[in-house]
């Protein structure tokens, strides 16, 4: 991926975020109930990161155990500002708008539907994993699928985008330090 693909990534994150927030001004939505931008309680952030710690060491065992000697260095393809930018996009810009969208506006609206909570949580999962299929391996996107699962079912416990987008960004910064 060269940088004008990390560009249009940005551009399309960026666009994302602005689309969320016209829909929630547009509809009168709540950013905090709706959408679920409030702080989870502390027992319960420190719960779903226990539980999200597990679930990443099974999936590095079972999911990412031969994807990681396959990949060649961003050192070795990339310049420093490059690898900086990567950085911010993926453990910053992605997981934000991603978790605003999907796990904020979809899951918020989704809820008030008759799929109710299970298509709440299933369907963001779904598309979550449909725009990640850059990573063509089957096992990696079964683990995406499952971490869609995880952050919904986060976000339906604790009421709380905030924490599904630290547990979503922690996911993302380990994934940079495997390409290191």
């Amino acid at each position: 991926m060269n940088f004008n693909n990390i560009l249009f990534i940005v551009a399309m994150q960026l666009t994302a975020l602005l689309l969320v927030v016209f829909f929630v001004r547009r509809k009168r939505l709540s950013f905090r109930t709706d959408i679920g931008i409030k702080l989870p309680r502390l027992e319960q952030a420190i719960y779903w990161s226990i539980l999200f710690f597990i679930l990443i060491q099974i999936e590095e065992y079972t999911f990412y155990a031969n994807e990681a000697k396959n990949s060649e260095p961003w050192a070795l393809k990339y310049t420093h500002f490059e690898i900086l930018f990567r950085a911010i996009a993926i453990v910053i810009l992605a997981p934000l708008s991603e978790e605003l969208l999907f796990r904020g506006l979809f899951y918020s609206r989704l809820l008030k539907t008759k799929l109710r909570t299970v298509g709440a949580i299933l369907i963001p999962a779904i598309v979550f994993t449909a725009i990640h299929v850059q990573y063509s391996e089957i096992l990696i996107l079964m683990a995406i699928f499952i971490d869609g699962i995880f952050y919904g079912l986060a976000r339906h416990y604790s009421k709380s985008v905030v924490l599904t987008f630290f547990l979503h960004a922690s996911a993302n910064l380990m994934a940079i330090f495997h390409q290191l």
